[in-house]
C-alpha cells in the first residue's frame, strides 16, 4: 500500500464520479456516483487503500469481475468519507466502522449519516451532518417480474399505480422504500409496506414509522438506472421527551 495509490484513486474518483444530490435536498445532503470501471488497473489501485478484512471480503467472491466491484466499491465509500471531512489524508486512513445493523459511520464525525448503494452500473454515495438519510440505486435493465413483486411487497395503491404505469414506476417505488428503510437504520425484513409513497402528481410520503411529517423523498433517474434519497429530519429534543 502505497499514498501514490491513495492519491491515484482519489483523482480517479474526483474525474469520473458526478454530483447527483437533488436540487431541493441540497441544504440537506450529498449524494455523488462514480460508475464502475472494467479496467484491471482501477480494481488494482483501488485494493491499495483497502483494510486487509476489506480483502479478505474481496476474496470470498468467486468471479473475478465481483471481486473488481468489490473493491472499487469500498474504495468509494473512502472517497465520499474524505469528501465528507474534507480531509486530504491518504484514502487508506479514511476507516469506516458500521453498527450492529450494518449501518457504515466515521468515528471522526458520529453524527453525520452515511448511505451506500450499487448496482452493476456504478457506486451510489450519500452524507448528512443534519439529517438522517438512505440511498438506493437499482439496474432499471434488468428483467423484473413487477407486477408480481409490486402486489405481494407494496401496498395496494402502490401495486394499482405501477399496473397503470410500467416497470419504471416500480424501480421508482422499489429505490425510494429501500432508500427510506436506510434511513431509519433498518433494511428488507423490517418490511417494504413500512413506507408508502405517491409518485404523481407530486412526489409524496403517504406513510412512515412515527409519520411521514419528518420525510422527504426524491427520485434520481438517469439512463438505465433508478435511484432515490430518502432524508429524515432527526428529533429534537422535545420531541425525544414526549416520545
Amino acid at each position: 500500500m502505497t499514498r501514490d495509490d491513495s492519491a491515484w484513486v482519489q483523482d480517479w474518483f474526483a474525474a469520473n464520479a458526478r454530483d447527483w444530490t437533488p436540487a431541493p435536498a441540497r441544504d440537506a445532503a450529498c449524494v455523488v456516483f462514480a460508475p464502475v470501471s472494467h479496467d484491471a488497473e482501477v480494481a488494482r489501485r483501488c485494493a491499495s487503500v483497502l483494510s486487509a478484512g476489506e480483502l479478505a471480503k474481496a476474496e470470498r467472491f468467486l468471479a473475478e469481475e465481483r471481486r473488481a466491484r468489490f473493491k472499487q466499491q469500498r474504495a468509494f465509500r473512502r472517497y465520499c468519507g474524505a469528501l465528507a471531512l474534507g480531509s486530504s489524508a491518504p484514502l487508506a486512513q479514511i476507516g469506516f466502522a458500521e453498527s450492529e445493523k450494518g449501518r457504515p459511520y466515521l468515528p471522526q464525525v458520529p453524527g453525520t449519516s452515511f448511505s451506500f448503494s450499487s448496482c452493476r452500473f456504478g457506486f451510489l454515495g450519500a452524507w448528512s451532518s443534519t439529517h438522517d438519510i438512505g440511498v438506493d440505486i437499482e439496474d432499471r435493465t434488468r428483467a423484473t417480474a413487477t407486477g408480481e413483486l409490486a402486489r405481494r411487497y407494496f401496498c395496494e395503491a402502490e401495486a394499482k399505480a405501477i399496473e397503470a404505469a410500467d416497470a419504471r414506476a416500480f424501480f421508482q417505488f422499489w429505490t425510494l422504500k429501500e432508500a427510506a428503510l436506510k434511513s431509519i437504520g433498518e433494511g428488507l425484513p423490517f418490511g417494504l409496506d413500512a413506507f408508502e409513497f405517491e409518485l404523481t402528481p407530486t412526489l409524496r410520503v403517504v406513510q412512515a414509522p412515527g409519520g411521514p411529517q419528518r420525510f422527504c423523498a426524491y427520485v434520481i433517474e438517469e439512463a438505465d438506472t433508478s435511484a432515490a434519497l430518502v432524508t429524515r429530519q432527526r428529533a429534537t429534543a422535545a420531541h425525544r421527551a414526549r416520545g
